[in-house]
């Protein structure tokens, strides 16, 4: 694309605009979603946007297996490949990387193998936190926790 736009001396404003009415269905969707995140897309930024993107799909991680997962036989083959994945431990895994760092660690040392437990083990030791919280300084009271859930 670039060698076109070369050629025929495309001006900067005007290359994002081209680009992106030769974007396939799912391309333009990640499109839609770069613009809605910034308010000025320019050839630059759609590049890198486009390059990180789609080289991360490239990528072994569970979200780049899930895109790139599509159903190639029966579905109960598709339904194997997909617990391939394990897409809940993953999801637990990252539910628990998004918590503060104080319920992070209680919900880790409770080891929790599914969504749903992980729910509510943050929520009690959330509510714990907070029956146990100074009112005066707001300081969490990490020993009292700690005794409460696992002593």
């Amino acid at each position: 694309m670039e060698n076109y736009f070369d050629l025929h001396g495309v001006p900067l404003l005007q290359k994002v605009c081209i680009a992106s009415n030769y974007l396939e269905s799912n391309q333009f969707l990640w499109y839609k979603g770069l613009c809605s995140r910034k308010p000025l897309v320019t050839w630059s930024i759609f590049t890198e946007e486009m390059i990180a993107h789609y080289e991360d799909t490239k990528r072994n991680t569970f979200f780049s297996q899930l895109i790139n997962l599509k159903q190639k036989g029966s579905m109960v083959q598709q339904i194997e490949d997909f617990q391939k994945l394990n897409p809940e431990k993953k999801m637990v895994d990252y539910f628990i990387r998004t918590l503060k760092d104080n319920i992070q660690h209680y919900v880790c040392l409770c080891e929790p193998d599914s969504l749903e437990k992980a729910f509510r083990w943050a929520r009690k030791i959330e509510r714990k936190i907070m029956e146990t919280r100074n009112p005066t300084t707001h300081d969490y009271n990490y020993g009292s926790v700690s005794s409460t859930f696992f002593s």
